[in-house]
Formats: C-alpha cells, sequence, structure tokens
C-alpha cells in the first residue's frame, strides 16, 4: 500500500507527527525507512534535494541510519503525546521540552537568507553531514511550533477514526477536519444518510 505523505497540519511539526496514521482502522507508519525520512523532509522543505540525496548514500542502509529513523520514531511519539495534551487544553510536558533540547543540539551551523521565486526566505546552512543532523531540524520545528504558535489552536480531527493533528487557521478558528477530502466529506455524507434515515422512520 502506497500512501503518500499527508501535508495537512499547516505546520510542519504537526505533519511530522502526522507520518503515522490509521487507515481503514489500521494504523500505518510512512516512515518505515530511513530513505523515507529524508523524503519527507525533502517534501516538508526542511532539507535540500541534494543534501537529501547526499545524506541518504551515505547513511541510507548503515546501521547510523536505521539508528536515526528509530530515534525519530520515538521522538514522534513524544510530540504526538505532547499535542494530544496541548489539544485537550493541558499543558506541554517538561520531558517533551527535554527531549527537543536534547536533539537540537545536533543543529551544527548557521542561519542563511535564501532567495526563492522572488521572495525572501530564511534557512540554515548546516555544518553536518550527519545523519543525527535530521534530528536537529524535526526539534527545530518542534521548537518553533511552541515558540510561534498559538497553541490553542491545534486540534485533533474530529473524525474519531482519524489520528491527525492540524494548526486551524481558518478566520473564525473553525476547522473541524484534518481535510474535507479524507474525513469532513466522509463525515457528511454519513451524517445525511443518518438525517434521511431517520426520517423515512
Amino acid at each position: 500500500m502506497d500512501i503518500p505523505f499527508f501535508f495537512v497540519g499547516n505546520h510542519v511539526c504537526l505533519d511530522f507527527i502526522n507520518t503515522k496514521l490509521v487507515v481503514n482502522e489500521r494504523p500505518v507508519d510512512l516512515l518505515a525507512t530511513f530513505s523515507d525520512l529524508v523524503t519527507w523532509l525533502g517534501q516538508a522543505h526542511l532539507l535540500t534535494e541534494e543534501d537529501g540525496k547526499q545524506i541518504d548514500r551515505q547513511w541510507g542502509g548503515q546501521a547510523k541510519g536505521t539508528q536515526t529513523l528509530e530515534q525519530a520514531r520515538v521522538f514522534r511519539a513524544t510530540l504526538r503525546e505532547m499535542v494530544e495534551r496541548i489539544a485537550s487544553g493541558r499543558p506541554v510536558p517538561q520531558a517533551a521540552v527535554e527531549a527537543i533540547n536534547y536533539l537540537l543540539r545536533y543543529r551544527i551551523g548557521c542561519p542563511q537568507l535564501i532567495r526563492r521565486k522572488g521572495k525572501f526566505e530564511r534557512g540554515f546552512q548546516t555544518e553536518s553531514q550527519d545523519a543525527n543532523q535530521l534530528l536537529g531540524l524535526l526539534a527545530e520545528a518542534a521548537s518553533d511550533l511552541l515558540c510561534t504558535c498559538d497553541l490553542s489552536l491545534i486540534k485533533k480531527c474530529q473524525n474519531p477514526a482519524c489520528v491527525l493533528f492540524f494548526y486551524d487557521t481558518t478566520k473564525n478558528h473553525a476547522r473541524h477536519w484534518c481535510s474535507m477530502s479524507l474525513c469532513g466529506n466522509r463525515s457528511k455524507v454519513a451524517a445525511h444518510y443518518r438525517r434521511h434515515r431517520n426520517q423515512g422512520t
């Protein structure tokens, strides 16, 4: 089953957490290999295509790559627990803060100004091609979520069968679904069916 990565969270940290999802009532991990992790980081614009290819060539299929993937999955589980707490109005656990700070030490390099399609973006020039730098990228995304986002707008999809999170940037903050195509339309169809079935009885 080839499932594409979902970028419905409106924040890269939430999209990372959303790489573990439920399909047909079964848990599915989209980060099955180290190469999957590198590919996701590229699609999330946290890693350039060139750096991604170099890192995958160097560490893919190696023990270091496998270890980094496992650390990324453990970190993802920590972040999932953190956003579950945030979405239910509870405080961020200290263990999550410590995990983020621990992995931030792998961010070795300096900020860079990048011109892309006529606009400027802030980037980061790494000084390391170590597989651990990928963990630093994930930690930086998590720290950005906590520092720059209104935590009250981090929500879980209201479909009970869905485990995806999103940052609600709608004008009136009334978003309920990870996406209309994935869960919203399904819920509306089910509600429509229930209404018509009840009218017929």
